[in-house]
């Protein structure tokens, strides 16, 4: 793959009048770089603020859609992508060229490499999480307790879409009862369908440091989130270990209560195997 002739669509998901935002995503209009921009509302008076930048940009696509759910929505814009490589973002990310060309190298150095995993900063420079110091599988980044962001994840779209890889909609912000863990989700498929997924050790976006994940010990959600996670990507047997070694970490380093947290990941494993899982199973089956 030829990087100076490599198509590049980042897909930036917004909510409502995060639209204001998405063109501080963007950074100055490049041959081959498109960004396809899905928009959820959930009231038709905020496709009013869809900045004029936006609709006369060129290299802009905007999607509309109704409803909420954040991997609704990364499905929505991946659905509209025809690019040869895809970089999953948010209106809150900011980009400099040189992180692009990053991207480009990448897939134009590794030819057998279908998704690349990368690093965030803040923007003062701040790293969101340790992260491996070289060049590994996700399999042996994840030893090393490397956790994927959405906005480090790049992939080769028609490889993507041929093996019928999708970001699970229960997993993810607006989903009924999931509110994180899509990434994880979305890689363990890719790992199923043998997609070769690597970890690469470069910078290639910055974004707040707030995240969800962060909110583990004040959102019941979260904790729900983290058991179903562990039970999608390692069967129930082992999910119901690391759960109980989490909150065995919480209790004896941060004083907190386990009990609760136990409980509420268990449910997320019960969740993951009533409703993930046979619906799974049916969709595969039909």
């Amino acid at each position: 793959m030829d990087k100076n002739h490599t198509s590049v669509d980042i897909l930036i998901c917004t909510l409502n009048e995060g639209i204001k935002d998405v063109a501080s995503v963007m950074i100055e209009e490049r041959e081959n770089i498109r960004y396809i921009v899905s928009m959820q509302y959930t009231d038709k008076k905020y496709l009013k603020d869809i900045p004029d930048i936006l609709q006369t940009r060129k290299d802009v696509s905007i999607y509309t859609l109704e409803g909420r759910g954040l991997s609704r929505n990364r499905n929505h814009a991946l659905s509209k992508s025809n690019a040869d490589i895809c970089v999953i973002t948010d209106d809150d990310v900011r980009y400099k060229p040189a992180y692009i060309d990053t991207i480009l190298q990448i897939y134009a150095s590794n030819p057998h490499t279908d998704i690349a995993l990368f690093q965030a900063t803040s923007s003062e420079g701040i790293f969101h999480k340790r992260y491996p110091e070289s060049r590994m599988s996700y399999a042996e980044a994840e030893r090393h307790g490397y956790s994927p962001s959405s906005v480090e994840i790049t992939f080769r779209r028609k490889k993507i879409q041929e093996a019928g890889i999708r970001f699970n909609e229960h997993y993810g912000l607006g989903a009924d009862y999931l509110i994180s863990g899509e990434e994880s989700v979305f890689l363990k498929d890719a790992e199923d369908a043998k997609l070769a997924v690597e970890y690469f050790p470069y910078i290639i976006a910055e974004t707040p440091l707030n995240t969800t994940g962060e909110h583990f010990l004040t959102d019941t959600r979260v904790q729900r989130s983290k058991g179903a996670t562990f039970c999608y990507c390692y069967g129930t047997g082992k999910a119901a270990y690391l759960c109980l070694k989490e909150s065995a970490f919480y209790l004896l380093h941060k004083g907190v209560n386990p009990f609760p947290l136990m409980k509420n990941m268990f449910d997320g494993i019960i969740y993951c195997k009533n409703f993930v899982w046979k619906q799974k199973t049916a969709t595969s089956q039909s």
